[in-house]
């Protein structure tokens, strides 16, 4: 069963729009921007030298975009 409470369902749902070729500006507009889980827009971050978009969620987790995809931090 899918959730729209389970983080770990969005990371797989963005990762796999990413591999279909979606850019992050589409994933944010369709997946993203209005699902329950999201807490607000999309932050720029530099971790390690690294350059990430950074998506809080409300159960104080958060999706961090990269060139290698998503990771739920």
């Amino acid at each position: 069963m899918i959730s729209d409470k389970d983080p770990r369902q969005l990371l797989a749902l963005c990762n796999e729009a990413r591999r279909a070729g979606r850019d992050f500006p589409t994933i944010w507009l369709t997946l993203l921007e209005k699902h329950p889980l999201v807490a607000g827009l999309p932050r720029h971050e530099i971790r390690d030298g690294q350059t990430l978009i950074v998506v809080r969620l409300l159960n104080g987790q958060a999706l961090s975009s990269s060139t290698r995809g998503f990771v739920l931090d």
